[in-house]
């Protein structure tokens, strides 16, 4: 009796059905062709290709893979790699509890940080102090009796508007005449001069004019006057400074204008005093002697008739 041989089973391999299907559409080809090339019907390639059989035979599969032109491994769906020891979850050990006072003292602590927030809120949303700074323009020396300008600039680094208070102390025996703005306040007794002003640009300008009396009995006659002021900017918080520049302004009997004091005024002196004191357009300074005695040949002061004398006109 003759023994009978039966086949073994058959190899079986995991294909991609979506790549199956990519690959077919890609390449124009039909579901009725490549299952006339394996040799298996329609129903079936839709089948692999929805992967409702995600195995087929390993003979069919090389059939496939020819019908799309590709090697086998292509269409063969990959396997996941094992995890590495370094993806397996740690494994910790249980946390202790914590003691019942710590816990109430967690809950105290989160409890005053909340309570803070508010606080921590608004000292943020505060604005800082808006900062200012100002200086003070003088002439380079001025006569007694004579009217001599006084420029003072305020910047802010903010734009406004804003309120301040300007206060000038103005040296013993000097008085004002004009300002612009004009000047609130005037107190003969201390010479302290005072504007109110409302400001809305970065940087404001006072002009005023003063002028020195007549030296007083045992006054040194060449002592030099001295100023001083602050300005207060009124915003969330009231910012005060200390008017800085010119602090001292020397007496001596040439014009203000004359800045060497060689009994000229120069192009280069003109220039300068056009530039510095410009503001004295604001209170409508005439400029006629200035202008004569920079034309002129030279000047000198005359004490009888306390006023400069231009030469060579």
């Amino acid at each position: 009796m003759s023994e009978q041989i039966f086949p073994g089973p058959y190899q079986m391999v995991k294909i991609d059905g979506s790549k199956v299907r990519s690959l077919r559409e890609s390449k124009g080809l039909t579901q009725l062709y490549i299952a006339t090339v394996v040799g298996v019907t329609t129903d079936t390639i839709s089948r692999w290709e929805n992967k409702r059989y995600p195995s087929i035979k390993e003979e069919n599969a090389h059939k496939l893979a020819e019908a799309l032109e590709v090697p086998l491994e292509q269409i063969l769906e990959k396997e996941e790699e094992p995890a590495s020891l370094d993806d397996t979850p740690a494994i910790t050990a249980s946390q202790p509890k914590i003691p019942r006072s710590n816990r109430i003292l967690l809950w105290l602590l989160a409890l005053s940080v909340v309570l803070l927030l508010p606080f921590i809120w608004y000292s943020f949303k505060q604005p800082a102090p808006i900062t200012i700074f100002a200086i003070r323009l003088l002439p380079p020396h001025i006569p007694a009796g004579q009217p001599f300008p006084v420029v003072i600039q305020v910047t802010t680094k903010q734009q406004g508007p804003f309120s301040l208070i300007l206060k000038e102390m103005l040296p013993e025996g000097c008085e004002p005449i004009v300002s612009a703005p004009p000047f609130t306040s005037f107190d003969k007794k201390n010479g302290s001069l005072k504007w109110i002003s409302r400001t809305t640009g970065l940087t404001t300008t006072f002009v005023y004019l003063a002028k020195k009396l007549g030296n007083e009995s045992g006054a040194a006659h060449d002592a030099p006057l001295r100023f001083n002021g602050s300005v207060t900017l009124r915003d969330k918080k009231s910012s005060e400074t200390t008017i800085a520049g010119s602090l001292i302004l020397p007496l001596a009997e040439y014009h203000w204008a004359d800045a060497n004091r060689d009994s000229r005024v120069e192009d280069a002196e003109i220039l300068a005093v056009y530039d510095t004191f410009s503001a004295l357009d604001n209170i409508k300074y005439d400029w006629q002697k200035v202008d004569e005695i920079w034309s002129g040949d030279g000047y000198y002061w005359d004490e009888g008739k306390q006023e400069y004398i231009v030469v060579g006109k």
